[in-house]
Order: structure tokens, then C-alpha cells, then sequence
């Protein structure tokens, strides 16, 4: 044992030794509770299973409770430390507008996939996200080998999930020839 205790404080570190963000135990504490919370209202409308006094939620609600518990663990371990310590360490790279900026355009990008990708399809949508995020993280005076890499990924993508694996990707604008 360390000596931090059973349940030592979310930490994400990018390798360097040193921990990207840290996270206070009340606060990691306050998600698993949460999540736990939900993930029992979830359970709430499982069938029951004639003939038992268990169903299917039996299992998912423990673990419901054994988190919530845990939960608690981590926001009294917290609490003992919230005058000590900050509540979010972040690291220097958080302090980078162009870290920020690679962030926020990686988020961007997700949100305009889930609004957009229903309406003009995932290869037009992946392709118009993949190109914008290449261009965006690489520069752009690769933007030949960009457009290549866009269009191979975004087609190799869609004959491994569309046809190999059969999950329903959009098609949004090539409705009419899908096959």
C-alpha cells in the first residue's frame, strides 16, 4: 500500500510523470454517487421475472448502490482535504490557447457530426469533420495529404462499420443509393 488510501484521487496524467488534472476525492466522489443515482432510476422499469424475487435489474442496481457507496467514501475523504488542497489542479498545457483551441475544435466537431450527420449522411459529415481536424491539427499546408487520409479513412470506415460489421450509419443526401 501506498499510502493514500484505498481510493486515491482521479488523476489523469499524459505521461511526464506529473498529473495533467487532478481532480479533488468530493468531486470524483460526487459523480460516482450521481451516477450511481441514475443508473438506479434506470433500473426502475425492468420486467420483473415471474417466478422470482429477482429480475434483471438486480445486478445493475447493486452495482448502482455499490458505487453511490463508494461515492461516499471519496466525497468524506474529500471533504477532510477541501481547505487543502484545490479543488482541479490543471496543468501548464491547460493555459495554451492553442491547446484550448485543439480542444475546442475536437468538441465542435463531435457536436456538428451528432447534429448534422443525420441530415447529410456520414460520409459527407465524417468527411467534412475528419477534413476540418486534419487541417486544424496538422496545418495547413498538408492539406493534399489531408484530403487523401480523409477520404481512405472515411471510406474504410464505412465498409467496415456499414458492410463488415452492419451498423445503420446515415446516409443522409445518398439515401437514394444506398444499398
Amino acid at each position: 500500500m501506498d499510502g493514500k488510501g484505498i481510493f486515491p484521487s482521479i488523476i489523469i496524467s499524459g505521461g511526464s510523470g506529473e498529473p495533467d488534472v487532478k481532480f479533488n476525492d468530493a468531486l470524483s466522489g460526487l459523480f460516482f454517487i450521481l451516477f450511481g443515482l441514475l443508473l438506479f432510476f434506470m433500473t426502475r422499469n425492468y420486467p420483473a421475472m415471474p417466478g422470482q424475487d429477482y429480475g434483471p435489474s438486480l445486478f445493475p442496481r447493486l452495482i448502482a448502490v455499490l458505487m453511490a457507496a463508494g461515492g461516499l467514501v471519496l466525497v468524506a475523504k474529500g471533504a477532510r482535504k477541501w481547505r487543502a488542497e484545490p479543488i482541479v489542479r490543471m496543468a501548464d498545457w491547460t493555459r495554451s490557447p492553442r491547446h484550448i483551441g485543439n480542444f475546442a475544435a475536437v468538441l465542435l466537431s463531435l457536436v456538428f457530426y451528432i447534429l448534422v450527420s443525420d441530415l447529410l449522411g456520414f460520409v459527407v459529415t465524417g468527411s467534412i469533420v475528419l477534413m476540418f481536424l486534419l487541417v486544424w491539427l496538422r496545418g495547413r499546408a498538408y492539406w493534399r495529404s489531408s484530403l487523401l487520409i480523409t477520404v481512405l479513412t472515411v471510406v474504410l470506415m464505412h465498409q467496415a462499420f456499414g458492410q463488415v460489421l452492419r451498423v445503420p450509419l446515415p446516409w443522409g443526401i445518398f439515401e437514394s443509393y444506398a444499398w
